[in-house]
């Protein structure tokens, strides 16, 4: 049914540029149109995003940087931090989840990292029992890191191993040995971090299935709270890199990856992964991750459409109906929170978003259930048309679906066939949605 494997939920149907509405600064909106939605207190969660990183690994198709964070940037986040902290529609969002992502936010000083958490425990209403995650590698987790994130709230870290193999290490550029990676994982849990996550790649070149199964072996026996699987998806590293290239095009980057994947190895490996990690208790959270007892809250509440308030360089996020991108370029994210050009203010250099319009919020958490893995049909009834039935259908007929039901509930759930498919699958509903012609248009 489909020919080539998307890995990506970023290869997906551009469904914001569908539906988009024209642009609108993000601080006038949440002062007018955005309180007129607000609910008594709602759940929202927040990203930060520090885009730098010591070495830039080829899998990675993240928005980040080579180096480590100029010495302004913690401020320029603190800053931004206090801005959002004095407007009416923030202050009354409770933050269920906190996401350090990257990048990589351990390339922050111990002092930076702990002045940032100190600003948002100051400026925004955090839930009492708040997921503060940091992403990070093996080699950046210093015992003093660890300690100060540990005594400030971190709960939750997401680590990136991507193997345990020594060869497989060096093919993929990672720092340090296997055993090595094996043995700071458990004097990680050791001090405490009892929902620790990590990431496996899978499919490098050359990997059989004896090292896949070290691997799953080794990540059994850590009691991880879960952990992430991926394809290898080799990105092209320009040697030059631009900081201050748009972040759609380097979305097409990360879209036109190079693949050698010739389809049977790359399933067999996965059905490998699925399979033994159900059978070792393991739940599918979302398309690319595995969990035992990780609720992974910041990306649980967006799949279901929650508010995310993201903070920092190339940081994108979504208030209400408005939806937003930081620049990436270190110089235009600072001129933008600061404010000013030469020493005047220039408000050409603030925050702006797009305006979405219906039903773009309905088509998000539709996306968002899909990529746990699960087909709400009758929820979303009215975006589906006579090729969303034959699709359907077909999805079932074809072994990717089954249907589940209760009483008068039809709710359909991916097969394991199905999850490997399940970008596609997501891509072609997305597709295949009844939409007004006028709302596929730019505006």
């Amino acid at each position: 049914m489909f020919e080539q494997r998307l890995k990506s939920h970023h290869e997906l149907f551009n469904i914001t540029k569908a539906l988009a509405a024209g642009r609108m600064e993000v601080a006038e909106y949440l002062k007018t149109s955005g309180l007129d939605r607000l609910d008594t207190k709602p759940k929202a969660v927040l990203y930060v995003h520090i885009p730098y990183c010591r070495k830039i690994c080829r899998f990675c198709n993240m928005l980040r940087m080579p180096g480590d964070p100029p010495e302004d940037y913690a401020g320029l986040l603190i800053q931004e931090i206090e801005e959002y902290g004095k407007l009416e529609y923030i202050q009354a969002l409770t933050f269920d989840a906190v996401y350090f992502g990257g990048g990589t936010p351990t390339t922050l000083e111990t002092d930076d990292l702990l002045a940032i958490l100190t600003a948002l425990n100051n400026n925004f209403r955090l839930a009492d029992d708040v997921e503060i995650t940091v992403e990070s590698s093996v080699t950046e987790l210093t015992d003093e890191k660890l300690e100060s994130m540990k005594k400030n709230g971190v709960n939750r870290l997401s680590i990136g191993v991507q193997t345990f193999s020594d060869r497989g290490r060096r093919i993929l550029g990672r720092t340090g040995t296997g055993k090595e990676a094996y043995e700071k994982l458990l004097l990680i849990k050791s001090l405490g971090f009892l929902n620790l996550n990590i990431d496996l790649i899978y499919h490098y070149s050359g990997q059989s299935t004896d090292e896949l199964d070290e691997d799953l072996r080794k990540i059994y026996s850590l009691d991880l709270g879960g952990f992430s699987f991926y394809s290898l998806i080799e990105n092209p590293v320009p040697h030059n890199m631009d900081m201050g290239i748009a972040f759609e095009k380097i979305k097409q980057i990360s879209t036109g990856m190079i693949d050698s994947d010739n389809g049977s190895t790359d399933r067999e490996l996965f059905d490998r992964v699925y399979s033994g990690a159900l059978d070792q208790g393991f739940c599918l959270l979302e398309l690319t991750k595995l969990v035992r007892h990780d609720q992974y809250r910041y990306i649980s509440e967006r799949h279901c459409g929650t508010d995310t308030l993201a903070i920092g360089a190339g940081a994108g996020g979504n208030l209400g109906e408005i939806v937003y991108m930081n620049p990436i370029s270190p110089e235009q994210y600072r001129s933008m929170v600061v404010g000013k050009a030469d020493g005047r203010e220039d408000k050409s250099k603030r925050r702006f978003g797009i305006l979405t319009k219906d039903p773009y919020s309905e088509v998000t958490r539709l996306t968002g259930a899909l990529q746990r893995g699960v087909l709400p049909w009758n929820q979303y009834s009215a975006l589906f048309g006579d090729e969303s039935h034959s699709l359907l259908q077909r999805l079932q007929s074809e072994g990717y679906l089954e249907e589940r039901s209760r009483i008068d509930i039809s709710q359909y759930h991916l097969t394991q066939k199905g999850v490997y498919w399940g970008n596609n699958i997501c891509d072609a509903l997305l597709r295949s949605l009844e939409l007004k012609s006028a709302e596929l248009c730019n505006p």
